[in-house]
C-alpha cells in the first residue's frame, strides 16, 4: 500500500506571481496523495468505504470511542477544525477518565512483548456487533501494544499474531490513551481494523486528501494582492496577514479512498495540522529544542525559498524467516523530509529534487524530537501507530499469510469488511494556516505540511534473516477466549 500524502495550498499563477513581486516568498504544499498514484485534487471527497461505517453508535460504546476530539482539536458546527480551547480539553480528559475502566490481572503489568491474535480479534469484533454488547477494553486497546514490531504466523493454530510492547493503559493528553510507563499512545483496534480494510483500496485506488481554497477565495486574495505594495519597513504588515487570510478564506478538505468519518482519517489530517502549526509558530512546540522553521529562517539570514515538509515512514529493516513464519518490523517508524519547489511562470509547480538548508535543519529537528512529540503531543504517536499497522496489513496481504496460516480474516480485511467503526466528525474546511515574518529579504507567508506513509512500499524491502522464528509462547494460548498472550 503506497500510503503518500501531500497536504498543501494551491495558488494561480497571478497569486504566486504577485507574491513574488510584493517580495514575499511563500511556503506552501499541495495535495495529499495515497495509493500507487496521484490522484491530483484527491477527486469526490469522503469517498471510498463510507457503506461500512455507518453505525447507529452500537460499536461506539467500547472503550475507544473519542467522538469528536481527536488529536486536541475538533470539527465545529460549521465543519471547520479548530483546535480545542483549554475547557473543552479539560472535559476531554475528564470523560476519557469517566469512561475508562482500566487494565485487569496480568495486563497490569508491563511486558516486553506481548502477542495479539488477529484471528481472535475478528472473532470477537463480529460477536460484539451480532450481539450489540461493547468490546472489553482489552480488546480496543489491543491488550497495551504500544508499538507493533512482529508479526508471527502459527499454521498449526490457524493464525495470525502481532506483536510488540505493552503497558497498562491511562488517559493521556487531550484524552488519548497512553501507556503508563512510557506516555506513547496505545494501539488501537479502531485503527488496527481500519488499515486492514483499506489495504487494498489503497494499493488500487489510493488514499487521497487535499485542502484546497475555494474559488471565492483565490478571486480575493488576487484582488488584495493588487491593492498592496509591501516593503521591508513595512509597519503594518500584521494588518495585512490578517487582511490576506481573510481573504483567502476556510480551506476545502477533500478525502478519497477511506471513509470520511474514521479516526484514521483524522489523525492524518490533525498530525499535518500540528505540524503546520508548530513550523509556522503559530502555536510552540510542547518540547524543547524545537523552533518554528520561520524563527530558525530569520536567524539564519538565509534566502526565501518556497520548500514543503512531509512526515513519511522511517523503518530501517522489514526482515522475515526462510519459511516467512516470522516477521520483525525495526526503526523508529517516522521522519520528517523537506524539497525546495520552483514556481513557474504559468503558475505550475516542480520538485527541484534538493532541500534548502535551512528547510531541512528544521526537518531534521522535528524529526529528532518526534519521540518527545509522540508523548506530549500524541497525535504523532498515533500516526506512527497507523504507519506500523499500514506496514503489517501491507506484509500480510502482499505474502499470502492468510494462505500460509489457514487463516481467513477477510471479514475484517479488504473493500468487503464488515464491522462498523467509531464514527469521527472529518472537516469539509479548514481556516487558512499562514504566518509572516520579517525575513532578509521582505516578508514569508507560510503554510506547509504533509504526511506520507509508503507501506506497500515498506514491506516490499523485506529480507530474509536466518535468525528470526517464531515466538514459542503464541504456539499455546494459556486461555483461548482472549486476545493477547
Amino acid at each position: 500500500m503506497l500510503f503518500r500524502s501531500f497536504f498543501s495550498f494551491r495558488r494561480e499563477a497571478s497569486d504566486a506571481c504577485l507574491l513574488r513581486k510584493f517580495g514575499i516568498a511563500s511556503v506552501f504544499a499541495t495535495t495529499l496523495f495515497v495509493g500507487g498514484v496521484a490522484l491530483g485534487q484527491g477527486g469526490g471527497g469522503g469517498g471510498g468505504n463510507n457503506n461500512n461505517n455507518n453505525n447507529n453508535g452500537n460499536f461506539n460504546n467500547n472503550g475507544f470511542n473519542l467522538g469528536n476530539r481527536v488529536g486536541g482539536v475538533k470539527v465545529d458546527a460549521n465543519g471547520v477544525l479548530r483546535a480545542l480551547s483549554v475547557q473543552e480539553q479539560d472535559e476531554a480528559l475528564e470523560e476519557a477518565r469517566r469512561s475508562m475502566v482500566g487494565p485487569q490481572g496480568e495486563l497490569k503489568t508491563p511486558a516486553n512483548q506481548r502477542l495479539v491474535s488477529l484471528k481472535k480479534i475478528q472473532q470477537i469484533v463480529l460477536e460484539s456487533q451480532k450481539t450489540q454488547k461493547p468490546l472489553p477494553e482489552e480488546v480496543s486497546y489491543l491488550g497495551g501494544l504500544t508499538r507493533v514490531s512482529n508479526v508471527f504466523v502459527y499454521p498449526e493454530r490457524n493464525d495470525i499474531v502481532i506483536a510488540g510492547p505493552a503497558e497498562p493503559w491511562t488517559v493521556g493528553p487531550n484524552g488519548t490513551i497512553v501507556g503508563i510507563k512510557s506516555g506513547r499512545p496505545i494501539v488501537t483496534l479502531d485503527d488496527l481494523l481500519n488499515a486492514m480494510r483499506t489495504v487494498d483500496s489503497a494499493r488500487k485506488t489510493g488514499i487521497s486528501v487535499s485542502i484546497d481554497p475555494t474559488e471565492e477565495g483565490t478571486v480575493r486574495l488576487r484582488k488584495l494582492l493588487s491593492q498592496v505594495k509591501i516593503t521591508a519597513n513595512q509597519s503594518n504588515w500584521q494588518s495585512l496577514e490578517t487582511a490576506m487570510r481573510d481573504a483567502f478564506g476556510p480551506q476545502q478538505v477533500k478525502l478519497q479512498g477511506v471513509s470520511a468519518n474514521t479516526r484514521m482519517a483524522r489523525v492524518i489530517l490533525t498530525a499535518d495540522y500540528k505540524m503546520k502549526l508548530y513550523g509556522m509558530n503559530l502555536e510552540k512546540a510542547p518540547v524543547d529544542g524545537l523552533p518554528s522553521y520561520l524563527d530558525m529562517m530569520v536567524q539564519s539570514k538565509g534566502r526565501n525559498v518556497q520548500s514543503r515538509w512531509w512526515m513519511t515512514c522511517d523503518y530501517s529493516s522489514i526482515e522475515h524467516s526462510a519459511d516467512r513464519l516470522a516477521w520483525k518490523i525495526t526503526g523508529r517508524g517516522i521522519k520528517t523530509l523537506t524539497e525546495e519547489e520552483q514556481i513557474a511562470a504559468d503558475g505550475s509547480v516542480s520538485q527541484k529534487g534538493k532541500a534548502d538548508p535551512v528547510a531541512k535543519k528544521w526537518a531534521d529537528t522535528f524529526t529528532s524530537k518526534l519521540e518527545e512529540l509522540s508523548v506530549k503531543d500524541p497525535v504523532f504517536g498515533e500516526l506512527r501507530n497507523i504507519m506500523d499497522l499500514c506496514v503489517v496489513a501491507a506484509i500480510i496481504q502482499s505474502n499470502g499469510l492468510q494462505e500460509l496460516a489457514g487463516c481467513d480474516l477477510s471479514a475484517c480485511m479488504g473493500d468487503n469488511a464488515q464491522p462498523t467503526l467509531s464514527q469521527v466528525a472529518f472537516p469539509t474546511s479548514l481556516d487558512p494556516q499562514c504566518s509572516f515574518v520579517r525575513a532578509a529579504q521582505g516578508f514569508v507567508v507560510s503554510a506547509s505540511g504533509g504526511v506520507m506513509v509508503d507501506s506497500w512500499q515498506v514491506a516490499a524491502t523485506a529480507k530474509t534473516s536466518d535468525e528470526l522464528s517464531v515466538s514459542p509462547q503464541g504456539k499455546q494460548w494459556a486461555e483461548e477466549s482472549r486476545i493477547w498472550q
